[in-house]
């Protein structure tokens, strides 16, 4: 296990990554956590990374045009089901999306309900029928039409299998490395048996081949783990340690694991178009790279979404009169309100933003004023009409 924690440090650095048990837990039997694979691992840690940015978006809808906070608001934002929160249930659709390259949710009683398990019969024409529908052990008894649910799906292909598939070659490189890395430390010596004793009495009783099962399988296993430890050994018993052979850990042996442990990671980066050194936990010029994964990584994966939940909750004459839902992903990006000051006062004397639109992406509480929700321009920027305006009516007074 130590080994293990240490390969999983090394993979994820400095990293604020966290891969909840209970995320892998619906994947990998729990006898087999210890022994995870470490691209599967990484693949984890990649989509639980995308999971917890999009939980942190805003689900922001409106009406003919105006942002609105009613009941559809409330849903996405706040409670989706009443055994989750809009977090926890946008992080399981996300990570149900991500890992098999598709998720459903259907509505029953007022609620959102992400599927454990469904069956789906396709057509070219016709509507798609999905059946077999459970959660948590119930199973509804009954079909779904396409229209009636909303079904994500990213790729034609599952990209997880494919990348299983792609690291297996690198998961066997690794237990090589591995190997080689724990017996470059290993004690070697040589064991000289002089003469085998005759007579009841000579080992106590017990045989030779006791003893010596005895003495190859528990005795020397417990000397060679132990940090202090003295080993008994019976007479015609000579053991010799080889310390010719003994090597300690080289550090081309630890560079071949690290070296496999970055392929793997640029691997997956790659296939969830993830900055590789943001899924490492690198930290230098972290805003250039975060900027590139909201933009090919998150961007993509939530205007899917947003899309599926438009056509299907709103429809084409709702969304024709200005009825839609949009999801903010600003508001993963931490807004710290005194550095950007100076952004703010130039958003809100453009006229660009009201001082609202400012508070609610600073995650600030809005104020209840009418003049709060008004738009200022500084009398510095205007038409290029009212400027033209403004010069002639100066040269005309100067004359």
């Amino acid at each position: 296990m130590g080994f293990w924690k240490w390969l999983q440090g090394k993979l994820l650095g400095n990293s604020s990554i966290e891969v909840s048990a209970d995320t892998i837990e619906k994947y990998v039997d729990e006898e087999d956590l210890s022994k995870l694979a470490m691209e599967e691992f990484t693949i984890h840690a990649a989509i639980n990374l995308i999971a917890n940015c999009i939980s942190k978006c805003e689900f922001k809808t409106f009406a003919k045009g105006e942002e609105k906070e009613g009941e559809e608001h409330y849903v996405w934002n706040y409670e989706p089901n009443k055994n989750q929160n809009a977090g926890q249930f946008l992080q399981e659709l996300v990570t149900k999306l991500l890992y098999n390259n598709e998720c459903l949710v259907v509505e029953s009683r007022g609620q959102l309900i992400i599927a454990e398990s469904f069956g789906k019969e396709e057509f070219a024409l016709n509507e798609t029928i999905f059946s077999g529908v459970s959660r948590k052990g119930f199973t509804f008894n009954r079909t779904f039409k396409m229209s009636e649910v909303l079904y994500f799906r990213l790729n034609n292909k599952n990209i997880r299998r494919l990348l299983t598939g792609l690291c297996d070659g690198y998961q066997k490189i690794l237990n090589d490395a591995v190997d080689k890395y724990q017996k470059a430390g290993g004690e070697k010596g040589i064991l000289q048996i002089d003469t085998v004793e005759k007579g009841p009495a000579a080992y106590g009783g017990r045989s030779f081949n006791e003893v010596y099962d005895d003495l190859m399988n528990d005795r020397f296993k417990r000397f060679f783990n132990s940090r202090s430890a003295v080993l008994p050994l019976f007479r015609g018993f000579n053991y010799t340690k080889q310390a010719a052979e003994q090597s300690k850990k080289s550090t081309s042996e630890v560079k071949d694991i690290t070296d496999i442990l970055d392929e793997i990671v640029e691997t997956v980066a790659r296939a969830f178009n993830i900055p590789v050194s943001l899924l490492k936990g690198d930290v230098s010029d972290v805003q250039a790279i975060t900027k590139n994964f909201l933009t090919f990584c998150i961007d993509p994966i939530c205007e899917m979404i947003q899309t599926e939940i438009n056509r299907k909750r709103y429809g084409y004459e709702a969304w024709s009169r200005g009825d839609y839902l949009k999801v903010d992903t600003s508001s993963i990006i931490h807004f710290d309100l005194f550095a950007n000051a100076a952004n703010v006062e130039k958003l809100v004397g453009s006229g660009a933003y009201t001082i609202n639109d400012v508070r609610r992406a600073a995650n600030q509480a809005v104020i209840n004023e009418p003049w709060a929700n008004e738009h200022f321009m500084t009398l510095n920027i205007s038409p290029m009409s009212e400027a033209t305006r403004q010069l002639s009516s100066k040269k005309g007074e100067e004359t």
